[in-house]
């Protein structure tokens, strides 16, 4: 697709001082399907931003109408991080999909990125009948020991600058007593850390009409998928889930501080949906 056959669509969807932010890429034709991409945490959000606007491109040259989300007090939306919950998040996706088909009543396709992976399946699982496909990228497969990893920056932070130190344990009990705490730059509430130590898959049946792509990195070609991966997707499939792997070789960027591509998981993504 040529550039002048593309349109890039920014605007704020909701009330006012709880607005946040949309950025939809598209072929000027009808659409086949929306693509509503549901954003990872923190740090990972900026790093892969490149990344993500690349995938929209490609979905957009294959006619498809991808809109990426800042979540409520993330990136250019409105409002702050430690007053953010999972609660306004799933709003923030049921909105942009009621929009988007109002507009184009279309087929609904979720493609998350790490956390935003386990977002999109969690709200998946409180909207039945809704979404066609879901596409995650990496996905976070357990909220606790993701929680974990968040805090043992601010242990390693303090560490590092010769601040008293704390255990993830002390770090929980502010969270849990309202305090709120500084992570790497972010200053995150007890609400939202609470609601992604308590994501699970038990529950999740039946999330989308199709099928679930799992793209997980791998070091090179055949190596075997992580134990943590493979209970997490036969979990999926004893709910009455279609899940289709896809492993995939190169940097792991949600990690990286400088910029990198993706060249194959790109090329694998964009081939399912040419």
């Amino acid at each position: 697709m040529k550039n002048r056959d593309m349109q890039v669509l920014p605007r704020f969807l909701g009330e006012e001082g709880e607005q946040f932010f949309t950025l939809q890429m598209r072929c000027r034709e009808q659409a086949k399907a929306h693509i509503v991409f549901v954003p990872p945490f923190g740090e990972e959000m900026n790093r892969c931003r490149a990344l993500v606007a690349e995938q929209a491109r490609n979905f957009a040259a294959s006619g498809y109408a991808c809109t990426l989300m800042d979540f409520y007090g993330t990136g250019d939306s409105q409002g702050e991080l430690h007053d953010a919950s999972l609660q306004i998040w799933h709003a923030n996706i049921r909105l942009t999909i009621e929009t988007l088909q109002r507009e184009e009543n279309l087929p609904v396709i979720l493609w998350g990125l790490r956390l935003g992976a386990f977002v999109a399946l969690d709200f998946a699982a409180k909207s039945p009948g809704l979404i066609a496909d879901i596409l995650l990228w990496q996905p976070v497969v357990s909220g606790k020991r993701y929680v974990t990893q968040i805090l043992r920056q601010r242990v390693a932070a303090l560490a590092g600058k010769n601040l008293a130190p704390e255990t993830t344990a002390q770090i929980r009990e502010k969270l849990a007593n309202g305090e709120r705490v500084e992570i790497s730059g972010y200053t995150v509430g007890g609400t939202l850390m609470d609601d992604i130590e308590h994501l699970s898959l038990a529950e999740m049946t039946a999330l989308c009409s199709g099928k679930i792509h799992w793209f997980e990195s791998v070091s090179e070609p055949g190596e075997a998928l992580t134990g943590a991966t493979v209970k997490a997707v036969s979990q999926l499939e004893s709910l009455q889930n279609m899940v289709v792997l896809h492993p995939f070789t190169g940097p792991q960027i949600w990690q990286l501080h400088k910029r990198d591509a993706l060249p194959e998981l790109v090329s694998i993504t964009s081939s399912l949906l040419s």
